[in-house]
């Protein structure tokens, strides 16, 4: 009779810090800034919005932990498409992480992963992937603060050091796509850089 009362003790408990875990998930994606916190125009260099922003799902927001997801596709003058991806972290990374893992569970093999630089400012990391016919060219980086790299545990040691140093920076992933199709894989990231060239100093800039 003991021991049983011990199990259901310990189930209880469990139960409660799991709801508690859960509450507290909950309470920090809601406290995370909306998106207008990220001061992304409509016009960057010569692209262009091409429809409104693509509404992000609710699990989505609960799964990352933030409120300040944006989706948003642009087109060039010559109507090549852009798609660009952020995730706003605010001062903590549980919501960033690999793009590599999220886009191996929407069905795409990365077929090459490399370092490219974003134009002047830093380097970033290229993935080419493939899902049957289809190929996407992409390019990623994390921005801490004003840092910016596409090194995973470049950006990892540098939040570790600002949280160090009582600093509390903003984290965001951003991540851009085009698809290959017509275009050569070398096209493809032109197109991108060209886009990023644009928007990286924006986003250091006006960035939290």
């Amino acid at each position: 009779m003991i021991r049983y009362f011990i199990v259901l003790g310990m189930l209880l408990a469990t139960a409660t810090i799991h709801r508690a875990i859960v509450a507290a998930q909950a309470r920090a994606a809601d406290s995370t800034a909306d998106p207008t916190v990220l001061s992304v125009p409509s016009e960057i260099l010569n692209f262009r919005q091409a429809r409104p922003d693509i509404p992000v799902d609710e699990s989505i927001r609960q799964q990352l932990e933030t409120n300040t997801i944006l989706m948003r596709d642009y087109v060039s003058s010559f109507g090549l498409p852009v798609h660009l991806t952020i995730v706003y972290a605010e001062n903590t990374r549980r919501s960033l992480h690999f793009p590599e893992v999220c886009l191996t569970g929407q069905g795409w093999e990365v077929s090459r992963a490399f370092p490219i630089p974003v134009g002047v400012f830093f380097v970033g990391k290229g993935l080419v992937l493939q899902k049957a016919n289809a190929r996407e060219a992409v390019i990623y980086w994390f921005q801490t603060g004003r840092h910016c790299t596409g090194n995973y545990f470049v950006n990892s040691f540098r939040w570790a050091w600002d949280k160090l140093l009582l600093r509390k920076p903003a984290n965001m992933l951003v991540r851009l796509s085009a698809p290959i199709g017509p275009l050569s894989e070398e096209a493809a990231f032109g197109l991108l850089n060209d886009f990023a060239f644009g928007l990286a100093p924006i986003l250091i800039e006006t960035t939290p």
